[in-house]
């Protein structure tokens, strides 16, 4: 019987927060989404184990039969964020080539789609580069 009282408080806080939401001026909501996107943002970044650095590196990437060519927008040795409007759903394959700013060798390597939004891709890529220095 407990169990049923704490389900119910909880769609009751759910209910009110919604109703709240609702009510809010569409600045206010903004702000609310951008709030909660940053938190969400740091708390990714505190669990990293490899420091991203910001960059701007054209990829080619290849998802099943599709290819494309975007921008890392920041990179470390275990993954990057790749910029991109395309819908992708985590866990997909991919393969990417890119090359560092200041060397021309290609970079080839593997990975899996991580986490989406409305900016881009993050990649966890299959195996640490050792070739990225930061």
């Amino acid at each position: 019987m407990q169990e049923n009282n704490n389900v119910l408080k909880s769609s009751e806080i759910t209910t009110r927060l919604f109703g709240e939401i609702a009510n809010l001026p569409e600045t206010d909501r903004q702000n609310l989404i951008n709030a909660l996107y940053e938190r969400e943002q740091h708390n990714f970044d505190v669990n990293r184990r490899h420091p991203r650095k910001p960059s701007k590196i054209a990829v080619d990437c290849l998802i099943g039969n599709l290819s494309f060519t975007h921008f890392i927008q920041n990179i470390s040795k275990s993954g990057a964020f790749i910029e991109t409007e395309l819908p992708f759903l985590n866990n997909k394959a991919l393969s990417m080539t890119f090359s560092l700013p200041g060397d021309e060798v290609q970079i080839k390597t593997a990975g899996k789609i991580v986490r989406t939004d409305s900016k881009g891709i993050g990649v966890q890529f299959d195996e640490v580069l050792p070739d990225i220095y930061m």
